[in-house]
């Protein structure tokens, strides 16, 4: 969803779910609107906005939000190599509470979250929405009976392994209350858990990186 942008902290995301995600959650927890998240349509488009993003000098905050996929330490390195460019020293390995990082020069705060949790295990958004899945949910049960079915099933039109979650999430929204309710406005009605330990931990971040002064208080 486009918005129209006005404020100096910026946080980019793949695509309109993270986006309403995001602001779901930021809404549940009451972040201050301290800051944009910028749907950037895709993984590619985000890589290619990022080192512009980074030169605006009217930016002085910037947080992106990347799916680590299947190949969690490639997806970290290529950030890398990729934000070295710009003076970003990123650590060896992604911060499991998030990573934020200065610049050595005068490039602004930069942060990253890597979906679902931080390279502690592979996947994406969807992946990070699965954990928020009450616990002892019963068509949770369900969900992962009749996928276990389907893939046993020799057939062409089947999702990839890196696509299971997608798969599983969207089936289980669409068994809720009122069918194919958007991720986003699942955790608005409280089909996901917003108090979740990896919610609180994401928020947490987001807190730290645009709204630290708030959040030491």
């Amino acid at each position: 969803m486009k918005i129209k942008e006005e404020l100096k902290a910026k946080l980019l995301v793949e695509g309109n779910d993270d986006q309403h995600v995001v602001w779901t959650l930021c809404k549940k927890h009451s972040v201050a609107k301290t800051f944009e998240v910028i749907d950037c349509e895709g993984i590619e488009k985000l890589q290619d906005q990022l080192p512009t993003r980074l030169r605006f000098e009217s930016n002085l905050i910037v947080g992106i939000i990347l799916d680590a996929d299947t190949d969690l330490t490639g997806r970290w390195r290529s950030l890398q190599d990729q934000l070295k460019k710009l003076d970003y020293d990123l650590p060896e390995k992604p911060n499991s509470e998030g990573t934020i990082i200065e610049s050595s020069s005068y490039y602004p705060r930069l942060g990253i979250w890597l979906m679902p949790d931080n390279l502690q295990s592979s996947g994406m958004l969807e992946d990070f929405a699965k954990v928020l899945i009450p616990e002892q949910d019963q068509l949770l049960v369900e969900v992962e009976r009749v996928l276990s079915e389907i893939e046993a099933i020799p057939r062409k039109a089947i999702y990839k392994d890196v696509h299971k979650a997608k798969a599983l999430i969207h089936t289980w929204l669409a068994w809720q209350e009122d069918p194919g309710t958007p991720m986003g406005l699942a955790i608005t009605k409280s089909y996901l858990n917003h108090n979740h330990e990896l919610a609180i931990r994401f928020v947490t971040w987001l807190n730290a990186l645009f709204n630290p002064t708030t959040n030491n208080q």
